[in-house]
């Protein structure tokens, strides 16, 4: 079959994505997506951080023996990108409660297909009624809003949308409880990412999947990531004391001759001298 289809998802790690699994696997003709790619914060005249294809996809293969209209806590899939992109954008994080979720405030981000246009809408409801597979509510979506996460105020992905129409109708995501946790973090720690990475022109640290910031030693050399996870250069004040970092990154001592000034810097904490 010959066709293209949209769907939505959500970052959790820089280079992991959570959507449906039926985004990626036709019921119908019992197929799965030769190819799959993520045009992460398109609008209807930019791909900002461009078009990025999917290294892999993981689901539950008991998912192609269910009914296509079938409500099934197997529709998850995860995403993995040869790149941790999800640097530039942010990710959302995973639930910290696995209690029961009716009445808490809900929100769903995605791509429903209004139109033909990549256009990403956001509408919040109150989880009506929490299943302890599904979690039902009456918040807004289309056809293209499958895959999009369901998260909290916190910004934790508490679901992902994998039923509904249009308003006023009871739509339904996945609850990530602890079977689909189990089956996200599976996929999760086989695809480590450590060490640095290069991202559009900037360099970032990880270990085990997660984006380093602060203070960093690493091989005996002192770096500095801000809050971003950005390595920073040159001058920068870290605690109302200035610093020089090289453009590698590593932090100068002693003696440093910058833009036709001597500076000292002290030789164990890398702090600048005066006086």
């Amino acid at each position: 079959m010959n066709a293209s289809f949209r769907g939505s998802a959500s970052f959790i790690r820089d280079n992991v994505l959570v959507t449906a699994a039926h985004v990626v696997y036709d019921r119908d003709s019992r197929t799965e997506a030769d190819s799959v790619y993520v045009i992460p914060a398109a609008t209807p005249n930019e791909n900002p951080v461009g078009k990025i294809k999917v290294k892999e996809v993981r689901y539950l293969k008991e998912f192609q023996n269910t009914a296509s209209n079938e409500l099934t806590t197997y529709d998850l899939a995860v995403l993995i990108l040869e790149e941790p992109i999800g640097a530039q954008l942010g990710t959302l994080g995973l639930p910290n409660n696995l209690g029961n979720l009716s009445g808490t405030g809900a929100t769903i981000t995605g791509y429903p297909a209004v139109n033909s246009a990549k256009q990403m809408y956001t509408d919040s409801k109150d989880i009506v009624k929490d299943t302890g597979d599904f979690l039902m509510y009456q918040i807004d979506t289309l056809g293209g809003a499958s895959g999009a996460g369901v998260y909290d105020s916190s910004f934790r992905l508490i679901g992902v949308h994998v039923s509904g129409s249009s308003a006023g109708q009871m739509n339904s995501a996945v609850k990530l409880n602890e079977k689909a946790l189990s089956f996200i973090y599976s996929v999760i720690q086989g695809h480590s990412i450590d060490g640095w990475k290069l991202i559009s022109g900037t360099w970032y640290y990880y270990k085990n999947s997660t984006k380093q910031t602060g203070w960093q030693k690493i091989n005996d050399t002192w770096y500095y990531l801000d809050a971003s996870g950005k390595m920073r250069t040159d001058w920068e004040k870290v605690n109302g004391k200035w610093y020089y970092f090289e453009s590698s990154g590593s932090m100068a001592t002693g003696w440093k001759y910058v833009r036709g000034k001597w500076y000292y810097l002290d030789n164990k904490n890398g702090d600048m001298k005066t006086g």
